[in-house]
């Protein structure tokens, strides 16, 4: 895959697109919750809520809630969230099925967490406004994606420059991972946003 085909592909993604990425196989990912997770939250316990936007097959979901957070994940694809919610919801999680606008605009809640690993967020302002919206004030902005540029999807650093005064940056690197298997084994490195609501 080139470069310029991988751009193309994120720019693409869509709830259809996904949903026969997930129909043409038994399991897509590798079934490990994603590594910066791990790397950037840390193994103590911890308490509160979490929102695992772009849930996908429910790995990070299962890892959250075991680590004592009260769990919720969304996704657009529905085999994706029949997958989830197999895993997920006899962890504790709740797991529905909902476009990331839709839960942002309709839900009215707000999260001490809120997780993004390879979510595709539109690189726009409303966009960023609901993302924001969903971080309870104190609560912490986890957003996770390979190295890559992109026209119309957010990234690390894109949303780094967007967000609004209420956020602190706290983290922006380069996170390098080893994924042996699942559809997202060539990504070497990922860039890591984490940033607090601050007010």
């Amino acid at each position: 895959m080139s470069h310029h085909h991988e751009h193309r592909a994120y720019d693409e993604v869509t709830p259809e697109s996904m949903e026969d990425q997930y129909t043409s196989a038994e399991q897509i990912w590798s079934g490990n919750p994603n590594q910066a997770l791990i790397a950037y939250l840390g193994e103590k316990p911890a308490t509160g809520t979490a929102l695992d936007i772009g849930c996908g097959e429910g790995a990070d979901l299962v890892w959250l809630s075991a680590r004592g957070y009260k769990t919720t994940g969304i996704d657009f694809a529905p085999t994706a969230v029949a997958r989830a919610k197999q895993i997920a919801e006899p962890a504790g999680a709740e797991v529905l099925l909902v476009s990331f606008t839709e839960f942002a605009i309709e839900s009215g809640r707000q999260f001490d967490l809120v997780s993004c690993s390879y979510g595709q967020i539109p690189a726009n302002d409303t966009s960023v406004a609901h993302l924001e919206s969903l971080v309870a004030p104190g609560g912490t902005l986890l957003f996770t994606h390979h190295d890559f540029e992109s026209e119309s999807a957010a990234t690390p650093k894109w949303l780094s420059e967007h967000l609004s005064k209420d956020f602190q940056v706290d983290v922006l690197e380069s996170f390098e991972r080893d994924v042996k298997t699942g559809a997202g084994a060539h990504h070497h490195v990922d860039i890591v946003l984490k940033a607090t609501k601050v007010s």
